[in-house]
């Protein structure tokens, strides 16, 4: 029945109680009269024509871990802190419901509280969904304990069915996302290695290895290393993808001093120990004929034995710091 065919407002009202799975209340806090809308009843499952509502029978529908008593009611009202109440009510066919009930506050002239208004809704899906998402986030917390990274879920093509941690993670918005052919966030040297694993795990239906730089929200680019499965239908074909994300610290590669140090280098560290080259030959192992070759020219010599004067220098207080463009710096602390 449409709305503008409910001529009164009680008419009016019976179909919003209907439309929304709601019903109203009213409690007399002087004479502990409680009323109900017919949504109401309708709401706890009894007749409105076979019972009449009261406290005894509120009492006797609310979940005994729910129940308030009359005078804890007129306390919680007067101290404005029970606007909005989340209870179970078991209804006379055994069924339990959530019901969340909101109301406001009637004073009598001389100011004293005097009733309450309440709206009650049906909130039974709502209550089953946040506890099934209380449990996916706890499910989630055990993931990354036991995995060390973040587990994450993508759709047949590889695109994130949830946003959350990436956007606390990378600091784009909801819209950005929606670009995502442009793999904004994923470092620009990575973003062509990035569309070619993704394209070729999904068309050969195999597990996903992907190691990927992402730009975090303050602008620093992190690597992750990502593995997913498929998860496969009867068919046969993706119906989304599982996978774990883990941040690894990438670590500055080590300069390859054994071919930056040359003879310019070994005779300048051995000046600054005050070695002779016959001294360098005694504390290396190396022939002293090698030493003088490798400080006529370092390439000259097997790379291994420029390696070995070079750790027996270092060993004695020498420091080679590599700089841009292969230039290497010698530099000297006196060991004590």
């Amino acid at each position: 029945m449409p709305l503008r065919n409910a001529k009164t407002p009680e008419k009016r009202a019976q179909l919003i109680e209907v439309f929304l799975g709601a019903g109203t209340w009213t409690y007399d806090l002087i004479t502990r009269e409680l009323t109900w809308s017919d949504g109401l009843y309708r709401l706890v499952g009894l007749d409105p024509k076979a019972v009449a509502a009261s406290f005894d029978l509120y009492e006797s529908l609310v979940h005994p871990d729910d129940r308030l008593a009359h005078e804890e009611i007129v306390e919680l009202a007067h101290a404005n802190q029970l606007s909005s109440r989340r209870f179970r009510v078991i209804r006379p066919d055994g069924h339990l419901i959530w019901l969340e009930s909101r109301f406001d506050r009637q004073y009598d002239r001389s100011g004293r509280l005097a009733i309450l208004h309440g709206v009650v809704q049906d909130v039974t899906n709502d209550h089953k969904a946040q506890i099934a998402h209380n449990r996916a986030a706890a499910a989630n917390a055990s993931l990354r304990k036991l995995v060390g990274g973040e587990f994450w879920r993508a759709d047949s093509q590889g695109k994130l069915l949830d946003y959350t941690n990436w956007m606390r993670f990378t600091g784009q918005t909801a819209e950005q996302l929606r670009d995502y052919d442009r793999l904004a966030a994923v470092h620009p040297d990575d973003r062509q290695h990035f569309r070619t694993t993704w394209q070729g795990a999904i068309e050969g239906k195999y597990k996903l290895d992907l190691s990927v730089r992402v730009r975090r929200h303050d602008g620093v680019f992190q690597r992750f290393e990502n593995t997913a499965v498929p998860l496969l239908d009867n068919d046969g074909e993706i119906v989304e993808w599982h996978g774990v994300s883990k941040l690894v610290e990438d670590i500055p590669a080590k300069p390859n001093l054994q071919n930056a140090v040359c003879e310019v280098h070994i005779r300048a560290a051995r000046a600054m120990l005050g070695w002779t080259a016959q001294e360098l030959a005694e504390r290396s192992g190396i022939s002293f004929s090698t030493i003088r070759r490798m400080e006529a020219d370092a390439h000259s010599v097997k790379a291994e034995n420029v390696e070995r004067a070079r750790e027996t220098l270092e060993n004695h207080g020498i420091t080679f710091l590599s700089e841009p463009k292969d230039v290497v710096t010698v530099t000297f602390a006196a060991k004590r």
